[in-house]
């Protein structure tokens, strides 16, 4: 019986192993995806004071 619960012990360290990585690939991911966001949003903003048309704030027909 002791086999059973030492096999299912060593099965959740072997899926352990794999989560620092995703970790990190998530931060990544969060960070690249708020940098882009940023600089879109400059560079819009920057186009709408040089007089380019503001497609955000125009209503739905």
């Amino acid at each position: 019986m002791d086999a059973v619960w030492y096999g299912i012990a060593h099965v959740a360290q072997s899926m352990f192993k794999f989560l620092p990585p995703i970790g990190a690939l998530t931060n990544w991911f969060f960070g690249l995806s708020i940098t882009v966001g940023v600089i879109y949003w400059l560079w819009y903003d920057a186009k709408v004071r040089r007089g380019g048309d503001n497609y955000m704030a125009n209503k739905g027909k």
